[in-house]
């Protein structure tokens, strides 16, 4: 049965929504108005300039978008592949368990980037 479901359109247009899903709806943050400044860790507040919250949330909104409709995948996958990697880096404990799901996260992403969109894209491949 499994076998069947080699290069399965469905399953690759399925997997890339849920995938990336998290980073577009992350991304309304920018339109909501609400912009966060920092972040608490250790029970502290670390500030965030302003700026790098704004391309950041730029990079969730647009980049994820465009894998969720097709368009430019393999280049938005990598975005958020290299997104994903600065803010485990700087926000996550290291080897903690926010920051080995980031690094789940890269894995699927980079998984992304290397087959692309599938047959139900506006890539179309």
């Amino acid at each position: 049965m499994l076998e069947k479901m080699d290069n399965c359109p469905y399953t690759l247009l399925v997997g890339r929504v849920l995938l990336v899903l998290i980073y577009f709806i992350g991304g309304f943050g920018l339109l909501s108005g609400s912009l966060p400044i920092g972040f608490a860790e250790n029970g502290g507040l670390i500030a965030v300039p302003a700026f790098l919250v704004w391309i950041g949330f730029g990079i969730k909104l647009f980049a994820g978008l465009a894998v969720i409709v097709g368009f430019q995948t393999r280049i938005a996958a990598l975005a958020l592949a290299i997104f994903t990697v600065a803010t485990a880096l700087i926000f996550h404990e290291w080897f903690g368990n926010v920051f080995m799901k980031e690094l789940s996260m890269i894995g699927g992403l980079l998984i992304l980037a290397a087959t692309g969109a599938g047959k139900f894209s506006l890539d179309g491949k």
